[in-house]
């Protein structure tokens, strides 16, 4: 659907400038202009072939169920809500369109700040406790599953200023004629290339999928290491990035998110944070948001990914993940290898296929941000136990959300 900067859509929300697309829409900053509700929302505008369509019915559905179930939960406020939805015309057809409240930066945005040396431990926890507390408000009050957290998908919260900040730079850009460079005020993915103007969302689209595949592009840490124990065994990273404590974060993001007993898809999960049960074709719940979670808060505090699983031409990336697994846990319960629909691929008799053992080299969690990143090991144990507890391979014995949120180390310092 063409929009121009400018434009006025349901006579209430003017165009101010794009914020990002992606597969099924393109994401507009709009101010409304109505008194009533937020005075700029982040609109969301979907294409009108059948197959987006109900994709886009879907999503609504959920952002209806989160909106209204239970504004009073603590976890209500940890989740980008919808403001508004209805349907616009064009030439190409019938859109939906999904207004919501705006946010700030990711947590992508954050690491990249950092120079991926990740954040200061007590920033870690007060985010994971916002993300936990909103999973808390999904699973327990709405029956939903993420299916996708990822540091993209946690958006900062930012005030008025912040957004007026933004279009007044929008404005005077525009005054010189120049292009106004790019923000990340969605969670939206820009690479630093500009897109050649004839570049089709046909064309986009994969090159976003294959930079998210190959980690962070253009970090020696993550483009060109091949596996986890060279990524961790150098020595030269640096100290954390403070982040004030008081940051406040929300789940974003609804698109790839199903209902417990209503799944869309046997496959979810961006590839570094997907659970063991998923990969071994097991059936997932919620217990698979958690696994993303323990993934999340490593990262963040590191700026390295847990897990970050590279095919080749002697082993499929599933296989590499299974090994990054087997090596972090110190190894698989046998009667987990024995799971789910693919698991005679990779395993049989509890072992892996066709990986020697002497290649498998066991550095547990504890271990590696004692030995790697010089934590005491009287914060490490905490920590990395917290972790042990949400990428259990036993989706039954994993941590819920709510038994997450009064872990010792999480609890350690006021949130």
């Amino acid at each position: 659907m063409p929009i121009n900067t400018g434009d006025v859509l349901k006579n209430q929300y003017k165009v101010c400038r794009k914020l990002g697309w992606g597969h099924f829409s393109t994401v507009w900053l709009c101010k409304n202009l109505y008194k009533n509700g937020p005075k700029y929302v982040a609109l969301k505008i979907c294409k009108s072939a059948p197959m987006f369509t109900a994709v886009a019915n879907d999503e609504i559905r959920l952002l209806q169920e989160t909106r209204t179930v239970n504004p009073n939960h603590v976890g209500y406020k940890n989740i980008v809500q919808m403001v508004d939805t209805f349907k616009l015309i064009s030439e190409n057809g019938v859109h939906n369109a999904i207004s919501l409240e705006i946010m700030g930066p990711s947590l992508l945005h954050l690491l990249m700040q950092s120079d991926f040396r990740g954040i200061q431990v007590a920033a870690v926890r007060r985010i994971i406790f916002q993300v936990l507390r909103g999973l808390t408000y999904l699973h327990e009050e709405c029956h939903i599953i993420h299916t996708d957290i990822k540091p993209e998908n946690i958006l900062i919260k930012v005030d008025e200023n912040y957004i007026k900040k933004l279009i007044g730079q929008m404005e005077r850009f525009s005054e010189m004629g120049v292009d106004l460079p790019r923000s990340y005020v969605s969670s939206e993915f820009w690479t630093k290339q500009e897109s050649s103007l004839h570049d089709s969302e046909e064309d986009i689209i994969p090159r976003f999928g294959e930079h998210r595949a190959s980690s962070y592009p253009g970090n020696m840490y993550f483009s060109e290491m091949t596996n986890y124990r060279e990524r961790h065994s150098q020595t030269d990273f640096s100290t954390p990035m403070w982040v004030s404590p008081n940051i406040e974060i929300k789940i974003a993001d609804l698109g790839n998110a199903c209902w417990v007993d209503h799944h869309f898809s046997p496959e979810i999960q961006t590839r570094q944070y997907r659970a063991l049960e998923v990969i071994l074709g097991a059936g997932y719940s919620y217990p698979a948001d958690l696994w993303s979670i323990g993934c999340l808060a490593f990262e963040l505090a590191t700026g390295e990914m847990l897990f970050s699983p590279k095919g080749s031409s002697e082993h499929s990336a599933n296989i590499d993940h299974l090994c990054l697994i087997w090596e972090t846990l110190g190894g698989i319960p046998k009667y987990i290898t024995e799971t789910g629909t693919e698991f005679k691929k990779y395993f049989a008799n509890g072992h892996l296929k066709d990986v020697p053992a002497d290649n498998l080299r066991i550095w547990k969690i504890e271990d590696v941000l004692v030995e790697k990143y010089k934590w005491k090991r009287l914060d490490a144990i905490p920590f990395a136990s917290f972790l042990s507890s949400l990428v259990e391979p036993d989706p039954a014995l994993r941590a819920t959300s709510s038994q997450a949120l009064n872990n010792e180390w999480l609890l350690s310092t006021d949130i």
